[in-house]
């Protein structure tokens, strides 16, 4: 009987551990993505964007007595916008690239040959050049390149759909 109570609950711990332990993995994953979104200049291209539709906005719904909280609520907002897009684009990477390709994506955006690209690809030095093409002589580029339409198509969709739910919010909020 006493074997019969361990087993139960041996396995009750073993259930209990085997979920989360996938939840974890999974977390590791999203984390993984969502670095890799930030080294690679896509987390800038999006604070970029919201800046843009603010400041069109500005010229089409001056700041008013009517719209101040409005204004304040975007203004505010720009962070937890641009991180809703961000975890919007965790899983199309994750359809298409394992966490070992995104985390040596991010390896590579992380070095100075892919520092320098995002900052300007125009002044990389001959070896920056040479890891660049490197990288993408690999499998793994070989990969991006191969995936590009399908990585671009469903990024387009969700960025279209980021800006026009993100346009209507800051509309309802300004107009009087």
């Amino acid at each position: 009987m006493i074997n019969k109570i361990k087993l139960i609950f041996t396995l009750v711990g073993v259930l209990m551990f085997l979920p989360s332990k996938g939840y974890a993995q999974e977390a590791v994953f999203d984390s993984a993505v969502q670095t890799y979104l930030e080294s690679n200049g896509t987390v800038v291209q999006y604070e970029n964007a919201y800046d843009g539709l603010l400041k069109m906005l500005a010229s089409r719904f001056p700041q008013t007595d009517a719209n101040k909280e409005g204004w304040g609520y975007l203004t505010n907002s720009k962070e937890r916008s641009v991180n809703e897009m961000k975890h919007l684009l965790v899983p199309i990477y994750q359809e298409i690239f394992s966490q070992d390709e995104i985390l040596e994506m991010t390896v590579f955006y992380k070095s100075d040959a892919g520092v320098q690209l995002q900052k300007d690809s125009s002044q990389m030095s001959d070896s920056q050049k040479e890891a660049l093409n490197t990288f993408y002589n690999s499998t793994l580029g070989e990969k991006i390149r191969e995936k590009q339409p399908l990585l671009a198509e469903r990024i387009s969709k969700t960025s279209e759909d980021w800006s026009r739910n993100l346009y209507e919010t800051a509309i309802s909020l300004l107009k009087d």
